[in-house]
């Protein structure tokens, strides 16, 4: 059998991470690596014994690769993304599908025009084992009454507002998504520190289209990276176990490390994700989080700025879901 043939676009740290997990899989070779910073490419594609190039959209229109993987700037995306839909080519991208409501759009309308899936989106806590094991607790509690959400990041630097809510919050919505089964219709959201006036500390209330609530708290300058998840249901409250590390004692003390960087967290949950992604290409059918959850995602963070920016409650609009996404 002919290795399957992956083509990555963006050979920055995510790029990275993906094109080395992707290269140790049995029948899997990075053939392509593009991105317009030419050093990144040749060297990561020499790294990989792939051909470097530094026109990521060539790439996505020239087919020759069995799966690409976009781990581009955020708003190239969903151009990216169009390119391959069109050609057929299975797409694994990373979270935001877009940064607009109306390029969101237009990659379910390709996939809807197509008639089938071809794109799995990188909502990885879906892989994660604390995640996982969380579902599968919540599924004898009953009816959800509410869920919390805390996300602490551990950014030296002040990132700008949309890369907060857009690169990093937008996880946590989509937690509480696949968590309820729920989508979350309208949010209130505050900022409660800003630095160099940009967030820092932000809380999000959602109200879900079951009835039940969520709380989204998030900070950019955290004491460590954690993030934890906590239900309440009608037969008793469920909250994400915590990562079995080493403890140590010392100096009278015991203490636990709880880590300062969001790779190592969920490193098991991004390789997981790509061998699922792999089956894919063999069997045919994408599954995973979808283009449909990176639009009701970028719905909900296109809320949050609409309520820090007038106050008060701001409802979640979405469209008519096709039945691919059913």
């Amino acid at each position: 059998m002919e290795p399957l043939r992956i083509g990555l676009i963006g050979a920055g740290g995510m790029g990275s991470f993906h094109a080395r997990t992707l290269a140790t899989m049995p029948g899997v070779t990075v053939s392509v690596v593009a991105d317009p910073v030419g050093d990144a490419a040749e060297s990561l594609a020499a790294e990989l014994d792939a051909v470097g190039m530094m026109d990521p959209m060539m790439l996505a229109t020239a087919g020759g690769v069995d799966g690409l993987v976009i781990a581009s700037p955020d708003e190239t995306h969903a151009e990216l993304a169009l390119a391959a839909i069109e050609l057929g080519t299975p797409v694994l991208c990373e979270k935001p599908l877009a940064t607009t409501m109306s390029d969101c759009r237009r990659v379910i309308e390709a996939e809807a025009t197509v008639g089938s899936r071809l794109l799995q989106l990188g909502f990885m806590r879906e892989y994660d084992l604390a995640h996982r094991q969380l579902q599968e607790s919540i599924a004898q509690l009953g009816r959800i009454h509410s869920l919390r959400c805390v996300h602490l990041n551990t950014y030296a630097d002040q990132r700008t507002d949309a890369a907060i809510v857009n690169q990093s919050a937008v996880h946590d919505f989509h937690t509480i998504r696949f968590l309820s089964g729920a989508d979350i219709v309208a949010v209130t959201a505050h900022v409660t520190r800003q630095e160099s006036g940009g967030i820092r500390h932000l809380i999000v209330l959602c109200t879900l289209s079951s009835g039940a609530h969520a709380t989204v708290e998030f900070d950019d300058h955290g004491f460590a990276y954690d993030v934890t998840v906590e239900v309440t249901a009608e037969k008793g409250s469920v909250l994400t176990g915590p990562q079995v590390r080493a403890i140590h004692r010392w100096n009278g003390q015991t203490q636990v490390n709880i880590g300062m960087d969001w790779f190592g967290r969920f490193a098991d949950a991004y390789r997981l994700q790509n061998e699922i992604w792999v089956d894919s290409l063999r069997s045919g059918v994408t599954v995973g989080p979808s283009a449909w959850d990176g639009l009701a995602a970028t719905a909900v963070v296109n809320a949050v700025f609409d309520s820090l920016e007038k106050g008060g409650s701001s409802s979640v609009s979405l469209p008519d879901r096709p039945s691919i996404y059913a």
